[in-house]
């Protein structure tokens, strides 16, 4: 899925720093949050000078916001049905929620829920998972699978919901959990979100 470059153009390309800008970007923001995050701290973290990000990046927002979607590759796996769509996304989905992206991405939710003025738009960040899942629906209405008229927004909501309450308060059992574990974890949850669309 293609998306808007926020990064000033023209700048030298550097593959290897832009990495470590990037990791260094998440894990600033995973151990301070918003009101802790800062370029100051994310250069120090990178090894690299505050003036090398801003040849890369306009403001630390926009850097948070790349960062997040380069280590964000959702899945758009077209099985040939909904249950197998849903499958592949939500065990894409359990797997990024316990990752450091994922984990940043919920503290971005969280932290935009306390101060809406400040910080990057939640939207924005989950923007790829929204974009997975819009797929799985269009592909399951031309299918006769799901109706147009199905509650995808409380599914939505059941699955992620589910996911980033495991994320915070479950997180290192189901990091603990083999690929069998989660697989279980993931039937239960389509079974449910199935459920609630009303498919079966």
């Amino acid at each position: 899925m293609d998306r808007p470059d926020s990064r000033p153009a023209g700048r030298p390309r550097d593959a290897d720093a832009d990495d470590r800008i990037i990791d260094a970007a998440l894990a600033e923001y995973a151990a301070h949050g918003h009101a802790g995050y800062s370029l100051n701290g994310v250069a120090r973290r990178a090894g690299v000078g505050k003036s090398s990000i801003y040849l890369r990046w306009s403001d630390k927002e926009s850097l948070l916001v790349d960062a997040v979607h380069a280590r964000t590759e959702a899945p758009d796996a077209d099985t040939g049905s909904l249950r197998g769509d849903l499958e592949a996304v939500t065990a894409w989905a359990l797997d990024y929620v316990l990752s450091s992206a994922g984990w940043v991405t919920v503290r971005i939710a969280i932290d935009g829920a306390d101060t809406p003025n400040g910080g990057p738009d939640p939207h924005q960040v989950g923007m790829p998972h929204l974009e997975a899942l819009r797929h799985v629906w269009e592909r399951a209405v031309a299918r006769g699978e799901l109706s147009p008229e199905a509650p995808t927004e409380a599914a939505l909501a059941m699955l992620y919901g589910s996911l980033i309450m495991g994320g915070m308060l479950d997180r290192q059992r189901l990091q603990a959990l083999d690929a069998h574990g989660r697989q279980v974890i993931v039937d239960q949850l389509v079974t449910l979100v199935l459920r609630a669309l009303g498919s079966s």
